[in-house]
C-alpha cells in the first residue's frame, strides 16, 4: 500500500513539474516570436551582436526542452500523451521561428562586404544549429509538420550561411606566436 501511494505521489509531482516546465517553455516561445519579429524587421541594420539575444533565447528554449523531454520519457501518467502533444507543438513553433529569423538575418549578413573578427566562429555555431534543426525534422515524430516553404527556407539559410562562412573572419589566434620577453 505504501509503495503504491509513493509511486502515485511521485507521478503527480512529475506531472506537475512537466506542466510547470511546459508553461515556462510556452513563455520562452512567446519571447522567441517577439525577438524573431525584431530580428526580421531590423535584419538589414543589424550587426552580429544584435542577433545574440534571439540566439540566447533559442538556447534557453532548447535547454528547457531537454529537461521536459526527459521528464516526459519517464512519465507513466495518462496525461503523458496530452503533455507530449503540447510539447511537440512548441517544438514545431520554435523550429518555424528559428528558420524564418535565421534566414532573414543570414540574408542581411550575406550582403555585408565586411564582417567583424570572430564572426566565423559565431556562424559555425549557427550552421550546427541549422543541421540540428534538419535532423529534428527527419525524426518521424516531426515528419510532415513543416510545409515545403519552411523546408526550402531551411535549405536557403544553410546555403546563405555557407556563403557567409567563405568570407567571415576568424578570431585572431596568438597561441602559436612566441611571446616577447
Amino acid at each position: 500500500m505504501f509503495l503504491t501511494v509513493s509511486v502515485r505521489l511521485m507521478e503527480e509531482v512529475n506531472v506537475n513539474q512537466v506542466e510547470m516546465f511546459l508553461s515556462k517553455l510556452e513563455e520562452r516561445a512567446t519571447d522567441l516570436v517577439k525577438l524573431a519579429e525584431k530580428v526580421k524587421s531590423e535584419a538589414d541594420s543589424q550587426d552580429i551582436t544584435a542577433y545574440r539575444p534571439f540566439r540566447e533565447r533559442v538556447d534557453d528554449f532548447k535547454a528547457l526542452s531537454i529537461l521536459i523531454e526527459d521528464r516526459l520519457g519517464r512519465m507513466t501518467s495518462t496525461r503523458r500523451d496530452e503533455l507530449s502533444e503540447q510539447f511537440h507543438k512548441l517544438q514545431i513553433l520554435m523550429l518555424k521561428v528559428l528558420i524564418k529569423a535565421s534566414l532573414s538575418f543570414f540574408y542581411a549578413m550575406s550582403a555585408k562586404s565586411v564582417l567583424p573578427l570572430g564572426s566565423r566562429e559565431v556562424f559555425e555555431i549557427e550552421l550546427k544549429t541549422l543541421y540540428d534543426a534538419e535532423a529534428m525534422l527527419s525524426d518521424p515524430r516531426y515528419e510532415g509538420e513543416l510545409d515545403d516553404e519552411a523546408k526550402g527556407d531551411l535549405d536557403l539559410a544553410k546555403d546563405l550561411l555557407g556563403e557567409i562562412l567563405t568570407h567571415a573572419p576568424s578570431l585572431l589566434d596568438f597561441s602559436n606566436h612566441k611571446s616577447i620577453n
